[in-house]
């Protein structure tokens, strides 16, 4: 977000703690993003707000200093006054990853990371569930009381024709259904492939796969799509052409996990809600998703009209640079920005979703937790100094 110094007028990044121009004191300096929790005492309340298993289970120690090997943490040393971010690796040793006064900057190193943890603990889950369901342990057993013999022996032959229905006519039907856990869990490794002559990268998250590939013309990371069939498509023909699961300066392309196509995928395709202020235009963004509810104020007749995707400036397209220019979620008289909610853009907008109306706001970011999933700590790095 783009903010205006008091003194000289020169409009500046709001995360710098001073006018580059001026040096002006900037006393409203935000890290992180729109929501990002900027104290302590925040990074708790959004702990508790996703519904996340107690500290001792995901390892997260928040305003702890804490001794045990295998734990994350933040806290306030009371004698230097400073806030420390470490990371104790299962050795017992402690990786310093920030020591200093600055309070926002340190709630954001572990808020991410903490983030980070959770899209792998979802991922972890996901692929479980797959495995669990491809080589289910269960057992029938004729006449030992149990709820399945009963039926069985109630229904007779009816009973074991619906048995192998549900055994052979079922799971064809289940696997015709698109995104369904089992496709998943034959879904190549998230990773660098080099594939007649060109890299792609798969990008593996919560309930989605895509691919993206790197363009030697334009030096950057494009859409790829593979159709079923290709040798891209499942896991064993894909592994062929697998490189590595991660980036180095070896590897004919750019650190794909760089790119803006992979920050739109990690954040689900999301950008905040509220105000945006670019260059000599505003423009409101309503709904969750980057593509849709994009609104521009026409100064000339003081309306709010829609606009398309294609028609709102590239720097608002996207999560990683939208945010720059993010003014305020609610109008305010003294942004001096039209109130987008008194609008006749508003209300139609209103009237269309009445139907939706009842829905919960609550993002459904896949970096959010707000599950009943298990968290196992033992599958993280504790190796790293992060």
């Amino acid at each position: 977000m783009k903010i205006k110094c008091e003194f000289c007028s020169v409009m500046y990044d709001d995360t710098l703690e001073e006018c580059p121009h001026c040096g002006a004191k900037n006393e409203n300096v935000r890290r992180g993003g729109i929501d990002a929790p900027i104290t302590v005492e925040e990074l708790k309340k959004w702990y508790e707000e996703q519904g996340l298993p107690p500290y001792e289970v995901t390892r997260f120690f928040i305003g702890i200093d804490y001794k045990e090997p295998k734990a994350f943490g933040i806290y306030k040393d009371e004698n230097s006054g400073n806030f420390v971010v470490y990371k104790n690796k299962d050795t017992g040793a402690r990786a310093i990853r920030y020591e200093g006064s600055d309070e926002a900057f340190a709630v954001n190193e572990l808020w991410l990371r903490l983030k980070q943890e959770i899209i792998s603990q979802k991922k972890r889950n996901e692929e479980e569930n797959a495995e669990a369901k491809v080589v289910t342990g269960k057992k029938i057993r004729f006449g030992g009381g149990g709820f399945f013999s009963d039926v069985l022996l109630i229904l007779g032959g009816f009973g074991i024709y619906i048995l192998f229905m549900a055994l052979t006519v079922l799971p064809c039907i289940y696997f015709m259904i698109p995104n369904n856990p089992l496709n998943r869990a034959i879904c190549p490794m998230q990773g660098y492939y080099d594939y007649n002559g060109d890299m792609y990268y798969h990008m593996a998250g919560y309930k989605k796969t895509e691919w993206i590939k790197y363009s030697e013309d334009s030096q950057s990371w494009e859409t790829a799509y593979i159709a079923k069939g290709d040798r891209l498509f499942s896991k064993k023909d894909a592994s062929t052409y697998f490189v590595s699961g991660e980036w180095d300066s070896s590897l004919a392309c750019s650190d794909a996990t760089k790119s803006t196509l992979y920050t739109d995928f990690i954040n689900d395709y999301e950008i905040g809600k509220g105000y945006y202020s670019y260059e000599d235009d505003n423009y409101y963004h309503i709904e969750k998703s980057q593509y849709d509810g994009w609104f521009h104020y026409d100064s000339q007749s003081d309306s709010w009209d829609p606009v398309t995707y294609e028609s709102v400036p590239a720097d608002l397209q996207h999560g990683n640079s939208a945010g720059d220019f993010w003014y305020t979620p609610t109008w305010d008289s003294s942004t001096q920005i039209t109130d987008f909610t008194k609008s006749s853009s508003y209300k139609e907008y209103q009237e269309s979703h009445k139907s939706s109306s009842g829905s919960s706001s609550k993002s459904s970011s896949s970096s959010s937790w707000s599950s009943g999933s298990s968290w196992d700590s033992g599958s993280t790095d504790w190796g790293s100094d992060w």
